[in-house]
């Protein structure tokens, strides 16, 4: 019996050698919570594994499916009611300044995010809490995007549309050739999403300011709310019946077929097409959503670290690998966003990009910015929840006036603010 347990002894430590080595040589992993599920956001997030794993570091994914995050924000809150935060997550806009408010968030001391000038002014005050850096900066989005599929337009002898009246007119040849004016998807978010691009087109940046990020009492029921709700009817009218619950992705793709001749999303539908292998100025053109030329509807990616985290490690190689120049570059090509870094070159990058950067330059020097509130940047996610919900049920329901609606959301604002 001695000589079996010897033997058997001998053998599991002849095995367990090379074992121990391969364990010990084991790269520390990052759990990175995010909301990056689209074919475009996972090609980004490799750019991130990558540029972690060149770092020393291996990427352990956590990727929530929902438009906008809403959903990968509810796992977020139980895991850290359960005291097991994830090693990175993804948040942005006025939710960090609300987790750091409850103290639950790790400065963070990096000389990159330290340097000045490095990033706009608008991303430093959102990753700062109290002179303190709470968060890390990725890049830019922008929303108030118009994307049609060209051959669509050319083989109808169809003007492309810079006004509603020229997409208005263009419905009815577009439909008898059996292609959907506007692809859409009727989901709360894409709704919301929608109606904040119009109220910008129809009002200006000043406006949406008072309206989204002040919640000014003034403005809250003014004629021009009326006339985005109108809008918003009017171009339901443009939509099919299929759009019931439909993902981004699926309008997304309608376009890319010819199925439907225009999309209006953020910039993200361009991370799609690029993982299609779809070229810009050949398979799709992108233009601004009408009156908001010289307008940039925004949200910025951004990651945060928890205190008291279970399984700590280093979070320097993250913050090293997300504001590399390379990674910068290479991220947003994958993702349709800009980098976050302004002493990057927009060298290789095309029209629709360079036309972003272009614009949010200008309008951040003008004052002219205006922060997404249904992409969490505007204000809090109790008021986002509140105009979800009445923008939606307009939406879906057709006997609900434009007037109705806008004094509904002004209630909810006003008991919110």
């Amino acid at each position: 019996m001695r000589r079996i347990i010897t033997c058997c002894t001998f053998v599991f430590l002849s095995m367990s050698q090379p074992v121990v080595a391969q364990i010990a040589a084991q790269k520390p992993m990052l759990e990175v919570l995010h909301w990056w599920t689209s074919a475009g956001e996972v090609d980004a997030a490799q750019v991130l594994r990558h540029g972690l794993a060149e770092r020393g570091v291996n990427w352990e994914d956590y990727p929530v499916p929902g438009g906008g995050g809403d959903s990968a924000m509810a796992v977020l809150k139980a895991r850290v009611i359960h005291g097991s935060p994830p090693g990175a997550a993804q948040i942005i806009g006025p939710n960090i300044q609300y987790w750091a408010g409850l103290g639950f968030l790790q400065p963070l001391s990096n000389p990159s995010l330290a340097a000045d000038g490095l990033f706009y002014p608008v991303v430093d005050d959102l990753i700062r809490i109290d002179q303190e850096v709470v968060a890390v900066p990725l890049s830019i989005h922008r929303i108030n995007w118009m994307w049609l599929n060209p051959a669509v337009f050319e083989r109808l002898d169809l003007p492309l549309p810079t006004t509603w009246s020229q997409l208005l007119r263009a419905a009815p040849r577009l439909r008898e050739a059996g292609i959907v004016p506007l692809a859409h998807g009727n989901q709360p978010w894409q709704n919301a999403t929608l109606f904040e691009v119009l109220l910008l087109s129809e009002a200006g940046p000043e406006f949406y300011q008072r309206y989204f990020v002040e919640q000014d009492p003034a403005v809250l029921e003014d004629a021009r709310v009326v006339a985005t709700f109108e809008r918003l009817r009017q171009l339901k009218s443009l939509m099919d019946p299929g759009m019931i619950n439909r993902s981004w992705q699926d309008a997304s793709r309608m376009v890319a077929d010819g199925a439907a001749a225009t999309q209006i999303m953020g910039d993200w539908v361009k991370g799609a097409f690029t993982a299609w292998g779809l070229q810009a100025g050949e398979d799709y053109l992108c233009l601004a959503v009408p009156g908001t030329n010289e307008q940039h509807l925004y949200s910025i990616d951004t990651f945060v670290q928890f205190r008291d985290n279970p399984n700590p490690i280093s979070f320097q190689p993250f913050i090293e690998t997300l504001l590399a120049p390379q990674v910068q570059r290479e991220f947003s090509l994958a993702k349709g966003t800009i980098p976050v870094r302004r002493d990057l070159t927009m060298a290789g990058f095309d029209d629709c990009s360079r036309a972003s950067h272009h614009v949010f330059s200008q309008a951040a020097a003008e004052h002219r910015l205006a922060p997404s509130m249904a992409h969490s940047m505007a204000t809090s996610p109790e008021t986002e929840d509140a105009v979800f919900e009445i923008v939606h049920r307009f939406f879906i329901d057709d006997s609900l006036s434009p007037e109705v609606a806008t004094a509904q959301l002004a209630q909810s604002l006003r008991a919110l603010k």
